[in-house]
């Protein structure tokens, strides 16, 4: 079966959607890094808006952040009633 036109624009723009993301991703990452680093001080920005740019941008891609752990854990239930903390 022969390719059709459109089939090869989908590839292209596929492809054309991976180097956006990319872009994007490279540049959220440069820009974040730049601002913690101090490199330019007079440069005020939301750092919020582009570190969520970046994480956005890693999603895409698949890249999450590794929990600590399993994950599994039951949280530890702490009984103060014997404690005399905060109190006069």
């Amino acid at each position: 079966m022969a390719e059709t036109p459109e089939d090869n624009h989908e590839k292209e723009s596929i492809c054309m959607a991976d180097v956006v993301k990319a872009l994007v991703l490279a540049w959220s990452a440069a820009l974040l890094t730049a601002s913690y680093l101090g490199i330019f001080p007079q440069m005020k920005m939301d750092n919020t808006f582009v570190a969520s740019l970046l994480t956005g941008a890693m999603a895409s891609f698949g890249i999450e952040r590794k929990n600590n752990g399993g994950g599994n854990k039951k949280p530890t239930i702490v009984d103060n009633k014997d404690t005399k903390a905060g109190i006069k």
